[in-house]
């Protein structure tokens, strides 16, 4: 089976990429050129599987790179919450564009299947019950907004042209080759360096987190393995666990001491950050209706595994005032 993976060298794909070779996949890697055509994080992939270098607001490369693939995973996307409230066309470019583009070249090429990486900011929030796939979409920021166009796009074109697309939409992800800035690996480069954990808020809100791998296995499985009833399906990937962001800084700093790391505090800021959503958690029910899967990986196994990689990977933390 001939893939495509868009963003192919981001957090989430350079693992579905590991998947989908050991499922015996052509797999094709879509990377965004950057000045020195650097891979982060699937240069040891180079040699088993294709890469190919572009942009997916390019039209006219998406209509030569999608012909003669069966299964499409998209997830090239600006996926910063943050960055995206000062830039907010760019979010807008890539990821409502880019993904009209894969929309517009699958339907000339009569791709097979689209599984969308989507984002449970798409949500907003939550009220006291755990989200489903049919909660309101209220998104808070120009990337939530973002991707909540695209996926309502994917939708669209089920109803009016039958491209058979999939929107999963993800919550909490987190594991090696994640980028620092984000809240977990964030905090274990603060407690390497020395410094406290710095929370945005009182700690409180929540996240319903699931290692990579587990996402990874669902995600690919709903691309691979999944019947027909997925076609034109919204699916939220997830454990259906609510974790407080304040136990999270304390799974870190009681995992930091089985590498002889200790943490010098947590402290808390008070506010949260701009747009950010309070509490995102799902309930998991119609994943498992449609597929064969369940998460194996448990919240402190993974954040292990994580401290692990961060522990032998320094150069992820330079220039971020990270010593480890």
């Amino acid at each position: 089976m001939r893939v495509l993976v868009t963003g192919a060298d981001g957090f989430v794909a350079s693992h579905l990429c590991e998947y989908l070779i050991r499922r015996g996949c052509y797999v094709i890697g879509l990377v965004r050129r950057t000045s020195g055509c650097r891979l982060k994080n699937i240069g040891h992939l180079s040699g088993k599987m294709e890469i190919v270098w572009g942009d997916v607001t390019d039209a006219t490369q998406m209509r030569g790179v999608t012909y003669g693939v069966d299964v499409i995973f998209h997830l090239a996307a600006m996926s910063h919450v943050a960055y995206s409230i000062g830039n907010p066309e760019e979010a807008y470019l890539q990821n409502v564009i880019g993904g009209f583009n894969i929309l517009e070249a699958s339907r000339d090429n009569d791709v097979k299947r689209i599984v969308h990486a989507g984002s449970a900011e798409v949500y907003g929030t939550m009220a006291d019950e755990l989200l489903t796939e049919k909660d309101p979409l209220l998104p808070r920021s120009a990337y939530a907004a973002s991707k909540a166009s695209v996926d309502r796009l994917m939708y669209a074109y089920w109803c009016s042209y039958r491209t058979p697309v999939v929107m999963a939409r993800f919550f909490g992800i987190y594991g090696p080759r994640q980028s620092p800035e984000k809240a977990i690996p964030k905090f274990i480069g603060q407690v390497f360096s020395g410094s406290p954990i710095t929370i945005y808020g009182d700690g409180r809100q929540t996240r319903d987190y699931m290692y990579v791998a587990d996402c990874v296995e669902a995600y690919g499985k709903l691309g691979l393995d999944a019947g027909s009833e997925v076609i034109g399906e919204v699916v939220n990937v997830a454990r259906g666990d609510r974790i407080e962001i304040g136990e999270v800084a304390k799974a870190i700093r009681e995992a930091m001491a089985q590498f002889g790391v200790y943490v010098v505090g947590i402290s808390y800021e008070g506010n949260l950050r701009e747009a950010e959503a309070p509490h995102l958690a799902c309930d998991p029910k119609k994943i498992h209706t449609l597929i064969d899967w369940d998460p194996t990986v448990e919240f402190r196994t993974g954040i292990s595994r994580t401290i692990g990689y961060y522990k032998a990977h320094p150069e992820l933390f330079e220039g971020l005032g990270r010593r480890l």
